[in-house]
């Protein structure tokens, strides 16, 4: 991960992808209720996809990070004292994460 590197992300660009990973298990829940194929529909469809795709290139670390980040929804401080996460893998990881997301959906 240390070897990663990325370009600088537009601010409002890293805070839609962030906010896109932070819903992902709440959309994916919605989606499987929802039923037809609007527009919305789609789009949901495609970025749920987008991410899992994003997660599944993933090594093991960064994995295991996207889980504890975007799926438990831990912040940092309750990351390092419940999963001994250090503040700089925390948000070395949160940040490839998002990098890689926008990527994934031709946001940059």
């Amino acid at each position: 991960m240390s070897n990663y590197h990325y370009v600088k992300i537009p601010w409002h660009i890293r805070q839609y992808v962030k906010k896109e990973l932070m819903d992902y298990e709440k959309n994916k829940k919605l989606l499987s209720k929802l039923k037809g194929s609007t527009r919305e529909l789609l789009l949901l469809k495609l970025r749920l996809e987008q991410i899992e795709r994003v997660f599944e290139r993933l090594d093991k670390n960064d994995r295991e990070a996207a889980q504890i980040i975007f799926i438990d929804k831990y912040t940092q401080g309750g990351a390092e004292v419940a999963k001994g996460i250090s503040k700089g893998a925390y948000y070395n990881a949160m940040n490839k994460i998002i990098y890689l997301t926008a990527v994934e959906m031709e946001l940059i």
